[in-house]
């Protein structure tokens, strides 16, 4: 019985490891990426995905999940999108064109901007760093 239990605890995990969100689709998120072969299988799940956030700890290099990102279209055409990312990795499909990144992790907010290419090979990579005040969670 503790084997079974063992068993079923480690597959809903594997299971929750990363959430898709119907990717194909222009604006779909889709988050995961603690580990190398999850990282692996997040990858190759999400291929067609134009731009790839990276969440972290800036001087430890720790992953961030939780961070709430916001995905902003800087022409004002077309809708933006608000999600919270469920792991330190996220891929967006986004149409073409300059966009504000921002995550929100702990009351510190992290902002970049990335141009997505149409026909690109490969996707735009943004990486935002927290400090470790923002970990901790002891701010104000």
């Amino acid at each position: 019985m503790r084997l079974h239990l063992a068993l079923t605890a480690a597959i809903l995990a594997a299971a929750a490891a990363f959430s898709v969100r119907a990717l194909g689709e222009p604006g779909a998120l889709v988050c995961g990426g603690i580990g190398a072969d999850e990282r692996a299988r997040l990858a190759e799940e999400t291929r067609g995905a134009n731009l790839a956030l990276e969440l972290f700890i800036a001087k430890r290099g720790d992953y961030v999940a939780g961070a709430d990102v916001t995905v902003q279209p800087l022409d004002g055409t077309g809708h933006g999108i608000e999600a919270s990312a469920d792991g330190p990795i996220c891929y967006i499909e986004l149409p073409p064109g300059r966009y504000r990144i921002e995550a929100e992790f702990n009351g510190v907010t992290r902002s970049a901007r990335a141009i997505v290419r149409e026909h690109a090979r490969r996707p735009v990579r943004v990486a935002l760093a927290f400090p470790e005040e923002a970990a901790r969670g002891d701010l104000g």
